[in-house]
């Protein structure tokens, strides 16, 4: 089976596209417990932390033997460092998906004729044929899977299912065999309705935003200051699942318009909009508060704090901005500031 990976913050790469192909995607993450000193051979000091981890990470040779890669339009670091794969990464595919900003009709099309330039490479490439009945189809069992995840997404709020816990799994199928997905989720759903709510009973309800939070390991150690996250609109969270794709229309078209009808990313614009998910979010939840990480050098999500500070403060719910380095030790050093946060909600 050949592996198509894909470098994506905003989890906007249509894997129907590539099951189409017989072939299975697989999301990127970092490794925080790596150096990227050959990653900084190649950007400067200032340039988002995550996306130079990942190109540490194929400098040095992924682990899988990916066939290919696809980066989508992310932000301005990560647009820009595709041309620095095409020069450092030897793989026989290499395609850079525009996904646009802007949610109109003449975005919605300009997405439509990339996903068909997509296709046509990915055909000539690996000398297959992918048609609209084989995206249908894999459109079908994706909608499946999100339709799983929702479902297992509150029982984080019915307080029977760590936010960790929840984390990895989303993680886990971005990162596997889609059939074996479908399995794990429709096991972890039957085990779900048989357990029995946390015996704390003085844990935080949190809604988690900001950048690509791709360390399960986080989640855990806020756990262990007494917070649960109940909600989150995060990439490896509610983003990926956050609505299905249309299956009566035209499959491309269908997956152009559910891409760009799903609420904005955290590194894009604007901050009003993003703040309308997310106070949506924290009503329908009722959370006892907001926290935003920001990863070091992430600079929407540092453009966008200010207005979310003045509007949560507003709305008198309790909002952390922490702004930290992608690894691990960083995280015992900001413990203090979220047992204050903890204290004050």
């Amino acid at each position: 089976m050949i592996k198509i990976a894909y470098f994506d913050a905003s989890v906007e790469t249509p894997e129907e596209i590539i099951l189409a192909g017989d072939m299975t995607p697989i999301r990127l993450f970092g490794n925080p417990t790596i150096g990227i000193d050959k990653a900084n051979e190649h950007v400067p000091p200032n340039h988002c932390v995550w996306a130079r981890n990942i190109l540490q990470q194929a400098i040095e040779g992924f682990k899988d033997d990916f066939q290919g890669i696809i980066t989508s339009h992310g932000c301005d670091c990560t647009n820009r460092e595709f041309d620095i794969w095409l020069e450092c990464i030897d793989l026989p595919f290499l395609f850079f998906l525009n996904v646009p900003l802007k949610r109109n009709e003449i975005a919605l099309k300009f997405f439509i004729d990339d996903m068909k330039e997509l296709i046509s490479q990915l055909e000539e490439t690996f000398n297959i044929n992918i048609t609209s009945e084989k995206i249908s189809k894999a459109i079908k069992k994706m909608n499946q899977i999100r339709d799983l995840l929702r479902d297992i997404s509150e029982y984080r709020i019915k307080m029977t299912l760590k936010g960790s816990e929840f984390h990895a799994l989303v993680k886990g199928v971005q990162q596997m065999d889609k059939d074996k997905a479908l399995n794990m989720l429709e096991t972890k759903l039957k085990q779900l309705k048989t357990n029995k709510p946390f015996l704390d009973k003085n844990l935080k309800k949190v809604l988690l935003t900001g950048s690509v939070i791709d360390d399960t390991e986080f989640i855990r150690f806020l756990e262990k200051l007494g917070f649960q996250i109940i909600i989150d609109d995060l990439c490896i969270g509610t983003k990926y699942f956050w609505d299905n794709v249309d299956e009566t229309e035209d499959p491309i078209y269908a997956l152009a318009k559910y891409h760009l009808n799903k609420p904005i990313y955290s590194t894009k614009f604007p901050s009003y909009k993003r703040f309308e998910t997310l106070n949506f979010l924290a009503k329908k939840y009722n959370v006892d508060g907001v926290i935003n990480i920001a990863q070091k050098f992430c600079e929407p999500i540092l453009y966008s704090h200010p207005y979310f500070s003045k509007k949560f403060k507003e709305l008198e719910i309790p909002y952390l901005f922490v702004e930290m380095e992608y690894n691990r030790e960083s995280y015992k050093q900001l413990a203090t500031r979220f047992e204050a946060f903890a204290e004050i909600i």
